[in-house]
Parts: C-alpha cells; sequence; structure tokens
C-alpha cells in the first residue's frame, strides 16, 4: 500500500523524499555513539567514520581500530548462576586476572581511538585487585568505562570511595530478584541484601566526593521464576536512587516463554557482525577473540600476549571471518572451523543477501532466530581438546 500511494505522488515530492532519506542515512553515519563519560577527539572521529565505511563496504583488511572494547578483567566468579559459562563451571582457559601490564600494553596501543571500555565479559570484575587503577587509566584518557557486577561480595566504604574516584561512568548490578528467595534461584550463592547494601555504599561514597558518576543501574533479567517482583525491583531501585534496566533473560534451551511480555536487550538485525569491525574482545590471557560470546580458548583468533593488536586484527582468522559476510557458500576450509561460520549472524547475512537478490525488501525479512538461540548456539559449543587447561580457581 505504501508503494503504491508513493508512485502518485508529484516527482518534486518523490525527490524530496529521497533527499531526507540521503540526510537522514547521512546524518546516522556521522553521529557519533553517546557513550557517558567520552571525550571526542579529532582522531576518535576520523577512526568511527573509517570503521563505519569500512563496514559499510565489507572491508577484510582494516585500516581502522575498534570503537569498543571488551576487557575480561577477571575469568572467575563468586556465584553459580547456571545460564552463564562461568557460573556453570566451564573452563575457557586457565583461571587468572588480566596482567596490568598487559592492559596498559593494549591501552597505549588503541587508548586513543577508543570510545567505550567493558571491563566484564564472564566473570566478575570486582575480584581483580587492579580494576579501580584500569577504570582510571581508561577514564583519564577520555574513554567511557562500565562494569557489570553482581555486587554479592564483600564491599567496604573504601572500595567505594576507590570505585568512585576512579571515574567510572557507569555501574551495573546483575540482580535478578527482589526477595532473597527468588533472586538466589539464579544468582545461586548471592545475597541480595549485601548487593543493595554495595549499592548504598556508592550512593554514599558519590555524595561524599561529590560526583555524580558512575550512573548505578539496577540489571534486572527476567525469567518465570521473579517476573512478578519487576514492579517491586522498579519501586526498590527507586528508593536507592539506581535507574532500572529490564530484559528477558536467556537461558540455555528453549525460550522460557516466547509469547511473554519482556524483551531481550536486543533483537537480530541483518546487518555484518559489529564485533569483526567495531568491537575487540581481549580475554584476561590475552586470547582475542571474534565476539563477547566466544568463550573458549580453542576458538580465539589471536593472542596480543606476546604481539600487537593491530597484527591480531588483521590476521588470516580475522580475514577469513569478515569474508564469510562476502561469500560463505565458497568458504575454504580453514574459514569453516572458525567459530563465525555457524554463528547465527553469519547464516543470517547470508539469508538476507539471497531475500535481496530476489527483489524482496528489508522490512520483510525475517531472521530466522532470536537472542536467545543465539546465545545458544554459544552456550552449546564446545571444543575438543587435546590437553585440559589448569582447574579453575574456587572463589
Amino acid at each position: 500500500m505504501v508503494r503504491q500511494r508513493l508512485t502518485r505522488l508529484p516527482v518534486r515530492a518523490l525527490r524530496k523524499i529521497g533527499a531526507y532519506n540521503a540526510a537522514s542515512q547521512v546524518g546516522n553515519f556521522l553521529r557519533p555513539p553517546q557513550y557517558a563519560g567520552l571525550r571526542l577527539t579529532p582522531k576518535r572521529l576520523l577512526n568511527l567514520y573509517l570503521v563505519r565505511h569500512q563496514r559499510s563496504r565489507g572491508h577484510t583488511k582494516l585500516r581502522g581500530h575498534p570503537l569498543v572494547l571488551t576487557i575480561e578483567s577477571c575469568n572467575v566468579c563468586n556465584l553459580r548462576c547456571p545460564h552463564c559459562f562461568t557460573g556453570s563451571r566451564e573452563v575457557g582457559r586457565a583461571a587468572s586476572m588480566i596482567p596490568f601490564a598487559l592492559y596498559e600494553r593494549v591501552l597505549s596501543e588503541l587508548g586513543d581511538y577508543l570510545l567505550h571500555i567493558e571491563l566484564h565479559n564472564w566473570g566478575e570484575p570486582l575480584l581483580n585487585k587492579n580494576i579501580y587503577d584500569m577504570i582510571r587509566l581508561a577514564s583519564t584518557r577520555g574513554i567511557s568505562t562500565v562494569v557489570s557486577t553482581n555486587f554479592s561480595m564483600p564491599f567496604d566504604a573504601s572500595r567505594a570511595t576507590e570505585l568512585v574516584s576512579s571515574g567510572l561512568a557507569t555501574l551495573g548490578v546483575s540482580i535478578d530478584g527482589a526477595r532473597q528467595e527468588t533472586y538466589e534461584k539464579y544468582r545461586v550463592r548471592g545475597n541480595l541484601e549485601r548487593a543493595l547494601n554495595n549499592v548504598r555504599l556508592v550512593t554514599e561514597a558519590k555524595r561524599t566526593l561529590g560526583s555524580k558518576t558512575p550512573n548505578v543501574i539496577w540489571e534486572f533479567h527476567v525469567f518465570e521464576h521473579n517476573r512478578d517482583e519487576v514492579e517491586l525491583a522498579r519501586a526498590t531501585a527507586k528508593q536507592l536512587g539506581m535507574q532500572i534496566s529490564v530484559d528477558k533473560g536467556w537461558v540455555a534451551g528453549p525460550e522460557w516463554d516466547p509469547g511473554a511480555g519482556f524483551k531481550f536487550f536486543a533483537d537480530p538485525v541483518p546487518e555484518r557482525c559489529d564485533y569483526l569491525w567495531s568491537r575487540a574482545v581481549i580475554n584476561n590471557d590475552g586470547g582475542v577473540a571474534a565476539c563477547c560470546g566466544a568463550f573458549y580458548k580453542e576458538d580465539d583468533y589471536g593472542s596480543v600476549a606476546d604481539r600487537s593488536f593491530k597484527d591480531v586484527w588483521n590476521n588470516e582468522s580475522f580475514r577469513q571471518a569478515r569474508s564469510l559476510y562476502r561469500t560463505r557458500e565458497k568458504a575454504p576450509e580453514s574459514a569453516k572451523r572458525l567459530i563465525c561460520y555457524d554463528c547465527l549472524q553469519t547464516v543470517m547475512w547470508e539469508r538476507y543477501r539471497q531475500h535481496l537478490a530476489q527483489g524482496l525488501g528489508k522490512a520483510s525479512f525475517v531472521p530466522g532466530f532470536t537472542t536467545n538461540d543465539g546465545f545458544n548456539y554459544f552456550f552449546n559449543r564446545r571444543p575438543s581438546r587435546v590437553t585440559e587447561v589448569s582447574p579453575r580457581r574456587t572463589v
């Protein structure tokens, strides 16, 4: 119906619509992300536009640097959340904290270009004794910083002061329930009152230091067992001066309620994978992963433990992974062994190109999988190991 109506419009009106759409696309291309605490510089802006251009064209060898960096500052955790690699006791690599010297070296190479750093992935970042210095090193360079924590651990006023004075922009606190008996069904071994009291310590430190940061966000993942406590959590968050983000929780296996009124934090979109062009993931041992879902060392695409990030970013594995977005069907055997080859995002892009080739539009394309399916692709992947890594420490 929309297409039929447009054909009846005067040519001048059609030209105006085309000019508006073109201007909108240009505006989106030029508009920088709104990361809290980010200090934009000419170098960062130029890199941003270069990366967006390379991604839009599907370049396989990149001249730009990642915009966002995920650092696994610590790959151990004090909780046992069931739908988490670390919580379910999977061993992806030897347990450790990322060496501070390695972090410094990575930041010296990438820091002038980065917009945002996530200092967490599958572990509990606040268990790293250097975490405050890691945050400070990034934030003083004008890089936006975020830490996501379960916060159910020993913490005191002095640590709260360190955290606030580090310059951290955003602190996410994962609390999946508003009552202990509900909360601990997913946050196994967690203590709700301890987590909330630690939030109070941060709030008090912010007041004492006269700081507006970090912005503290209650991250509530909705499951069947806690869906009735969302409103109570909202009220509690308001009392504590926290914002709250409510998203549907993914689970190992079938989605817990496909018809529920809750949404995942993001839905699949037919685009080239953001991680292969715009984002980078570095693990605690220096291993560079294809994305945040690639947990096992065997799936790494390289390591910065003994070389520069630039050397890894354009090595054969990364170039082959990006080339899958040009042609997956004719990929060599070496590319088929990569974690990206069967990733649902890669497969969707192949289907999407076929969809467009048939003369169909983007609006009629159906992704064919959900965020929960995407999680299960990674969670069900188990590498065959010749040798085992050292056992995980007990925290």
